[in-house]
């Protein structure tokens, strides 16, 4: 199914929305673990290709949600192993929501969407680690290259010698197909949650129509949709690891978020396959942007990354500023295999873009002032016209069709009604509304008061 049809089912009836689906080109990049040896014999049989996707909703032309997410496949011809894993590096609303779409079934069908695309789709041109290099001749000095880096005065020196005949243009190296790797494939999910007022939106948390949740709350909004999405997703066995880590949190206090979650598998902990003295150098994966990596990073500059095991890592860990500031902060992580993936998912709804395109793009978007409803309109305009005459696309037009049920309970004449209608039928409740909320948070509700 695709996501334009599964999306729909999840957007208000009758409403109608647009949707960009911004996809980088499969690259090939170093490991997400360091490596205790890496001979070019190891480089040959291990490979990492990495993907981006960026997905953007709009409705009435405001842009009103995004999600940020990495593809990761390393096929490991050592061990005979191959893993595809989905990093969730952000998402976030801007206080545009006027529809009242909820975000939480949005999120879910994305990632699910996400997830069971074929990764035969990312093996068929994958771009090299080094996609230039240098050919040499006896005639030649040596290649060149003119990168952003490269001065005017050195650039045009290039210029003058490979007219002369002393340099030649580097080769490009062609993308390259992978058909063969191990199976079945292992798939994981991981994310970092921490409470922010933004994360993609600028200045987002400043607009009064954004509700932003406390970081327990956060990771509540998380666990329930991670939770519906294995269940609809991977196969229930002994390989199935759900793990949440809450550094420096009693066990007993992070085993209390499991309660209300529909698997019984879940545990404190992380996937990352690591016993408490092993090095966190060769076991922490490094993600973009995520305070792990800067962590292992910062222990490299200070020379004391073979020195730290994985216990001592996250001791070390809670007491950065990241997660001392009294707000709840968790890793999650998923680990096992898919029912049946989806082949007919072939990901038609994406749009293939460039490093350049692709950043241009989302800059577009992460770059606006969303304080107010100007930056959510500026990015739309942008994206829509750079698509247009820059690449001859455009976003996917998208009419809703979920309509919200009717309980019983809700046909009783009620005394008074909100003046802000956020259902999808016409139904009135018997206590006020509480006003709404446009977050990701929006499917976590308080109780209302008697």
């Amino acid at each position: 199914m695709s996501l334009k049809e599964s999306i729909s089912r999840v957007l208000p009836k009758d409403k109608e929305y647009e949707l960009f689906h911004f996809q980088s080109k499969p690259r090939e990049t170093h490991p997400l673990v360091s490596q205790k040896s890496s001979s070019s014999i190891q480089s040959d049989q291990i490979k990492t290709i990495k993907i981006e996707h960026f997905i953007t909703l709009a409705h009435e032309s405001l842009i009103f949600f995004g999600i940020e997410l990495f593809i990761y496949i390393t096929i490991n011809h050592l061990e005979n192993t191959t893993e595809k894993l989905l990093f969730v590096s952000k998402a976030d609303t801007n206080g545009q929501n006027v529809s009242n779409a909820k975000i939480g079934p949005i999120t879910q069908v994305i990632l699910n969407h996400i997830i069971q695309i074929p990764i035969d789709n990312y093996l068929q041109e994958i771009i090299p680690k080094n996609p230039i290099e240098s050919t040499e001749t006896e005639n030649t000095i040596n290649s060149k290259t003119i990168t952003k880096s490269t001065g005017t005065k050195e650039a045009l020196k290039i210029l003058l010698e490979r007219h002369r005949g002393n340099y030649i243009k580097p080769q490009v190296i062609q993308p390259y197909k992978i058909s063969n790797y191990p199976k079945p494939i292992k798939t994981k999910i991981s994310l970092f949650t921490r409470s922010e007022p933004q994360y993609l939106f600028p200045s987002s948390g400043e607009n009064p129509k954004k509700h932003v949740l406390g970081g327990e709350g956060l990771l509540k909004w998380w666990l329930k949709i991670l939770d519906s999405l294995i269940l609809n997703t991977f196969q229930n066995d002994e390989n199935l690891q759900l793990k949440l880590q809450i550094p420096a949190e009693d066990p007993k206090i992070i085993e209390r978020y499991f309660k209300n979650l529909q698997n019984n598998n879940w545990k404190v902990g992380d996937i990352f396959n690591g016993n408490d003295k092993d090095l966190a150098l060769y076991k922490i994966p490094l993600f973009p942007d995520d305070p792990k990596a800067r962590f292992l990073e910062h222990l490299v500059v200070e020379n004391r990354a073979k020195n730290v095991d994985l216990r001592q890592f996250w001791i070390e860990l809670q007491a950065r500023q990241e997660f001392r500031l009294g707000v709840t902060v968790s890793v999650i992580g998923i680990e096992g295999f898919l029912k049946t993936v989806d082949n007919h998912n072939d990901n038609n709804d994406s749009i293939l873009l460039s490093r350049r395109h692709f950043k241009k793009l989302k800059n577009y978007i992460t770059g606006e002032d969303y304080s107010d409803t100007e930056g959510a309109l500026e990015s739309y305009k942008n994206i829509d016209n750079y698509l247009e005459s820059q690449l001859d696309q455009s976003g996917m037009k998208i009419i809703g069709n979920f309509v919200k049920p009717v309980k019983p309970d809700n046909l009783t004449t009620a005394t008074t009604t909100s003046s802000t209608v956020n259902v999808l039928t016409p139904v009135r409740r018997k206590a006020k509304e509480q006003p709404v909320i446009n977050n990701l948070t929006t499917q976590v509700r308080k109780k209302q008061k008697k």
